[in-house]
């Protein structure tokens, strides 16, 4: 099986061996991460990227889902590790 990864994504990229697949986090998923590690609420982080305070939290949920995270601080740690921002 091959992995497609659009450019940019390239070199924010997890390799998730329990589902044994490379996992890559879109641009907008890395700006609100980065944001969301430093701290910012999701009402701050839309406000600074401009966009609604749903969106962030919908990529904040798709992160963790790709991570196999339990929760936003174990997501956190799993991306700082590998990583991805």
């Amino acid at each position: 099986m091959r992995t497609i990864v659009p450019p940019q994504s390239e070199g924010r990229l997890m390799y998730n061996t329990q589902a044994s697949r490379l996992l890559a986090l879109t641009a907008r998923e890395t700006d609100v991460i980065r944001h969301v590690a430093d701290g910012f609420s999701a009402k701050e982080t839309a406000l600074r990227l401009k966009i609604a305070p749903s969106t962030v939290e919908r990529h904040v949920e798709n992160v963790r889902l790709k991570t196999r995270s339990r929760n936003r601080p174990h997501m956190i740690a799993q991306v700082l590790t590998a990583q991805l921002i």
